[in-house]
């Protein structure tokens, strides 16, 4: 083989090994994944709240996640973005 065509084959195996390595793989990063395994429809005062954090659906997770740290020791709920209390709470914000 020619060195051109040498080159040009190691140039294309290089290639694939970074592409490889470089895509996220299924159950090994935990960004592949939703952040809420549970959540709740129980209502919390707003008062206690020191972060909202609204995360959208993407190819990681399909649902809307809504998570909510509470200024009590930085304790992190999962809200259910279908009850009535949230999303009167998101209107607000938004």
């Amino acid at each position: 083989m020619p060195l051109s065509a040498n080159l040009l084959l190691v140039a294309t195996a290089l290639c694939c090994f970074a592409t490889v390595f470089a895509l996220p793989m299924p159950g090994m990063n935990r960004d592949n994944q939703c952040r809420c395994l549970t959540t709740t429809d129980t209502y919390m005062n707003p008062r206690s709240f020191k972060k909202i954090e609204i995360i959208p659906v993407g190819p990681s997770c399909r649902n809307i996640e809504i998570i909510i740290t509470l200024k009590d020791r930085n304790k992190v709920v999962c809200v259910n973005p279908k009850a009535a209390w949230v999303q009167q709470i998101i209107s607000k914000v938004m």
